[in-house]
């Protein structure tokens, strides 16, 4: 019997087999993505390029949905694993943590603006992710921020009291990542969540508007406007020079 070809614990040819056309279908579906919008996907143009019947797709997603989904939970893990390396390089300092991950963001998704696009961009018609499917990629990327937050508090470099935010009651995504019971009864959710938003605001603004027409020196904006969310996070900050 040759290596990996029985039950002994090593991967079979069949599912290294159905793992290369899964990695094809959606590569495939993110070059659509890319070169046609968040309409353009289209499941008999996939097929077509592999050259196998449309129905044959159902193998491996149930539908174009599931296929969407798997796409946006790829999309949030490259994300996380971007923030991850970058805040690690930042090392203790959650400051520098926070605007290395805000930087992350941003070289992220100008490097990869379809995948930006299909979780934070124009909604795909017909579809609409569920926290059930998503809740747990997605929830990599919010812890990954609000831990920086939270470490910056217990280091008195952040003081959620210098924030207007005021404490708000967490939506359906919160609660599915921490848990009801589990998040603080204070301003620090609002606050991370309205932070964080700003900043996709700024890089979705880069991304598909025009904003790189609007001034010369986009990189300098960038770091301006880190650095006032920041303030408005609490961070204590030194006065600018």
């Amino acid at each position: 019997m040759t290596a990996g070809s029985g039950s002994g614990g090593g991967v079979t040819r069949r599912a290294e087999r159905r793992a290369a056309t899964t990695a094809e279908i959606k590569s495939l579906a993110r070059r659509q993505l890319a070169e046609r919008g968040t309409g353009g996907l289209s499941l008999r143009g996939i097929a077509r390029d592999m050259r196998m019947a449309p129905a044959a797709l159902f193998r491996y997603f149930d539908n174009q949905s599931a296929l969407i989904t798997a796409l946006c939970v790829d999309a949030y893990d490259d994300l996380a694993d971007a923030l991850g390396v970058a805040v690690q390089a930042a090392q203790s300092d959650p400051a520098a943590q926070w605007r290395a991950a805000c930087g992350a963001l941003r070289a992220w998704a100008l490097a990869e603006p379809s995948d930006f696009a299909l979780i934070n961009g124009t909604p795909i018609p017909g579809y609409q992710a569920q926290v059930e499917d998503t809740g747990v990629a997605a929830g990599r990327v919010v812890q990954a921020v609000a831990a920086i937050y939270v470490s910056a508090i217990a280091a008195g470099i952040a003081d959620p009291a210098r924030s207007d935010v005021p404490p708000l009651a967490a939506g359906p995504t919160l609660v599915a990542i921490y848990g009801a019971g589990e998040l603080p009864d204070s301003p620090v959710p609002g606050i991370v969540v309205n932070a964080w938003s700003s900043i996709l605001g700024f890089v979705a603004a880069e991304v598909f508007g025009s904003l790189c027409t609007l001034v010369a020196d986009p990189d300098r904006l960038f770091e301006a406007h880190v650095t006032t969310v920041m303030r408005g996070m609490g961070f204590q900050l030194a006065p600018r020079r």
